[in-house]
């Protein structure tokens, strides 16, 4: 008889997560050696690996893979799926929903906003409240003619002179700089971020060229690939891109702690108000921490949760004439500015959430 602990997440030490990789390349062929070298010496560093093994042999995985997001502001700690992954043979044993509702049991009491994700299935996360919050945008230079292309990245791009620390350090500041001048939430860009960035962009053949217009910079630019070459981003002044086809939706996502989320939240100023309640009836099965009533309080900078008392007074319950219904796969498409749940449409002018997502990140 099988013990059930075998049957049980848990999170594996350093060496455990690097034995991941067999799993990993049984499941994700498509992803070249380099790059999964580059991956098991760089992001196991400081990620999280839930597993579940069976008689001592691993069976289903997940990767968090920690972000910091800014959201008006506020600087959040998120967490990234990436490589989940059950063997073909133990498919269909429930083993990627236990793996699912540890993971959002944990961030839930870690009081992480929400975590995201890179679906090659949007299928399999629908059922756990993940729906899509970003359509990735694609660009490419128009009056290639004025500009100048500058190689950035050196031959070895782990050295740590102090000319080129220095100059990782200023692009990172000049992404920070674009992205926030455009999206208000958006992961952040510091000198590990990026310098790690060059060598994921180094593991798959990459490039990365400073765009210059006469002596100023006005982008970057970067592709990748060992058989087929294709851009891996494109950051620049709007007077030099356009946009290409239609956004496609890229990125899933899930709030698990919603009294965290909506502190990027706000009242709209078209409301005329400076304050504003909201009785919200959230749905939420797979938290039960989340499931319920909620008083939601709104002014112009913020807003909060409080847990609402549905035995109150019925003075109280008409304190509140504002009464909202929604699911939690509701919320995240509407606090994200992806879309307004037909339940959200009558708030649409009151509640102003951030303007503007954006997240490519690949891993």
């Amino acid at each position: 008889m099988k013990v059930e602990a075998e049957y049980m997440p848990v999170y594996l030490s350093g060496e455990e997560k690097q034995a991941t990789r067999t799993l990993w390349e049984e499941m994700f062929a498509e992803d070249s050696r380099s790059f999964l070298d580059y991956y098991y010496r760089e992001k196991l560093r400081d990620n999280r690996v839930l597993a579940i093994r069976e008689s001592g042999e691993l069976e289903a995985m997940l990767h968090l893979n920690p972000y910091v997001v800014c959201a008006r502001g506020r600087r959040w700690r998120v967490d990234y799926l990436v490589g989940v992954a059950t063997r073909r043979e133990k498919r269909h044993h429930g083993y990627m929903s236990r793996l699912l509702l540890a993971m959002m049991a944990d961030m839930r009491s870690e009081k992480a906003p929400f975590c995201f994700l890179m679906p090659a299935d949007e299928a399999i996360y629908r059922p756990f409240g993940f729906t899509w919050i970003f359509r990735q945008p694609r660009w490419r230079l128009r009056k290639e003619e004025e500009i100048q292309r500058i190689p950035f990245m050196e031959p070895d791009v782990r050295r740590n002179g102090p000319g080129y620390v220095r100059r990782v350090a200023e692009l990172a500041d000049w992404m920070n700089r674009f992205l926030a001048a455009r999206y208000q939430l958006h992961t952040v860009r510091d000198e590990a971020y990026l310098r790690r960035l060059l060598r994921e962009i180094a593991s798959e053949n990459g490039r990365v060229d400073l765009l210059y217009h006469r002596e100023t910079m006005v982008g970057i630019r970067s592709e990748w690939g060992w058989k087929r070459r294709e851009q891996r981003f494109l950051y620049c002044d709007d007077a030099y891109t356009e946009e290409v086809g239609e956004p496609k939706p890229a990125i899933m996502a899930r709030i698990i702690t919603p009294e965290e989320f909506v502190r990027a939240v706000r009242l709209a100023a078209t409301s005329g108000e400076k304050e504003r309640q909201i009785r919200l009836h959230l749905t939420d099965p797979l938290i039960p921490e989340n499931n319920g009533v909620w008083d939601w309080y709104l002014n112009r900078q913020t807003s909060w949760l409080v847990r609402a008392d549905e035995a109150a007074p019925d003075q109280e319950q008409a304190a509140c004439a504002d009464e909202l219904r929604l699911t939690v796969t509701e919320l995240t498409q509407w606090l994200f500015g992806y879309d307004v749940p037909e339940a959200a449409r009558p708030f649409a002018d009151v509640v102003d959430p951030p303007e503007g997502v954006f997240l490519d990140e690949v891993v």
